[in-house]
């Protein structure tokens, strides 16, 4: 079931008579926001920082080599040696070099290479939610703006057609052919909707001001959506789909794999270490039975077996051990979050389609219901507050015709970026895709 923004903004567009200088459309929005949102810019550094963890973690298999080096005094004591004075004091200086090698570290290594590439694959599904949740705020902006300039085209025409209306009831008063309450009355609703009016440029500014953060532009004369979103068939499988590719439900099932991981890497903690350890080193002056120079090397297979140390080992396994739990309850509540935005979202749009035809059925009947009124006028069957009260309802009908496209064209959004769809590789925009949808 194919659809598109148009179909369900079209009224709102057509309602907007305004000279086009500096068109933006939906798609050139999204990738400006895309290549240079500084918002986005942080969340990819930030996981180019976390793919570090792949490297760091791969280097349990690296050797490790030192330098080392070292001077000080030493004081030998060795009584009844008729050679040697039972004392002596030297200076002892040697500098040398160790490389070791491991050959085995209780799997840590392994199970650390493990952690952390789900860490990152998790931090890419992060990087990702960030990449909708940035694209849903432009397109959201987007149709606000589209609805905002709508509507508050909607109170101004309404305000001319007021003020023609409260203009020809002085006339009338003056001859005699009205009444003063028909005069306030008209004056009445004219301020009505002046006050309207205002709040709908508020409401437009403030847009535009989330657009400027969001795009990174101030928003020029928007054009018509012409993305087209292919949603699923039912509620049902946009369910599925969004506890499958939510990106917040990706992001939480690699956090519960690396917790796991992470606890088979305490517990590597408990197991004994192999390395091979080869040193070379020259010391000067180490003894009286060494005065001169001294060149050692060796080459050693050493084994380290952990007896105790002061329980952290078994404290931190236990801190693993309730990590994990505490991810998997993450997941669980991920997926239920997914779920309930999901059918909000499906509701939200079965919802907007059916105001939008009410609306629709409504707009034409105030419409026709007014002429009627006004030929009544004409004839003397009806008053200047029966043409306000038609007016008034014929305005508030066009009012909601445009926001049931809205919440419908909204509704769209909010359904491709619970199933994961609202990227820049799901959306088909012309940028070079960075690590956050290949």
């Amino acid at each position: 079931m194919k659809k598109t923004l148009l179909s369900w903004v079209v009224c709102a567009t057509l309602l907007i008579s305004v000279a086009v200088a500096r068109a933006d459309t939906l798609e050139q929005a999204m990738v400006k926001a895309y290549r240079a949102n500084p918002g986005l810019e942080a969340q990819r550094a930030q996981f180019r920082a976390d793919c570090e963890q792949i490297d760091q973690a791969e280097g349990g298999w690296q050797p490790r080599i030192n330098g080392i080096t070292s001077v000080g005094k030493l004081y030998t004591y060795t009584p009844n040696n008729a050679f040697l004075p039972p004392t002596g004091a030297h200076t002892s200086r040697a500098v040398g070099v160790e490389i070791v090698q491991p050959i085995f570290r209780g799997f840590r290594t392994e199970n650390g290479i493990d952690a952390a590439e789900k860490k990152v694959l998790g931090s890419q599904a992060k990087l990702q939610a960030a990449e909708q949740q940035l694209l849903f705020n432009v397109g959201k902006t987007y149709l606000n703006l589209l609805r905002d300039r709508a509507v508050v085209d909607l109170y101004r025409h309404n305000e001319v057609e007021l003020t023609a209306r409260a203009a020809e009831a002085r006339k009338r008063f003056a001859v005699g052919d009205a009444t003063r309450t028909d005069v306030l009355q008209a004056e009445a609703r004219l301020q009505g909707v002046k006050t309207s009016l205002t709040e709908a440029q508020g409401r437009m500014e403030n847009d535009g001001a989330a657009y400027l953060r969001y795009v990174g532009d101030p928003p020029a004369d928007l054009q018509e959506p012409k993305m087209h979103f292919d949603l699923p068939q039912s509620a049902e499988d946009a369910i599925d789909d969004a506890v499958k590719h939510n990106p917040a439900v990706v992001a939480a099932a690699y956090g519960e794999d690396a917790a796991l991981a992470d606890v088979d890497v305490s517990e590597g903690a408990l197991l004994p270490e192999i390395d091979v350890v080869g040193s070379a080193s020259r010391a000067w002056a180490q003894s009286d039975f060494i005065p001169g120079m001294q060149d050692t090397t060796a080459v050693m297979l050493r084994m380290t077996i952990p007896l105790y140390n002061a329980g952290v080992e078994y404290s931190q396994t236990r801190a693993a051990e309730q990590t994990a739990t505490a991810k998997h309850m993450e997941l669980a509540d991920m997926r239920l979050a997914a779920r309930q935005a999901t059918v909000e979202a499906w509701d939200s749009l079965q919802t907007a389609k059916a105001a939008e035809l009410s609306s629709q059925a409504q707009v034409d009947t105030d419409a026709r219901a007014l002429d009627g009124v006004k030929k009544e006028a004409s004839v003397g069957t009806r008053t200047v507050l029966d043409i306000l009260n038609a007016e008034q309802e014929l305005l508030a009908a066009k009012v909601n015709l445009v926001q049931a496209r809205y919440d419908g064209a909204l509704a769209s959004l909010q359904i491709e970026a619970a199933i994961g769809r609202l990227t820049a590789d799901g959306l088909h925009l012309p940028v070079d895709l960075q690590g956050d949808s290949n």
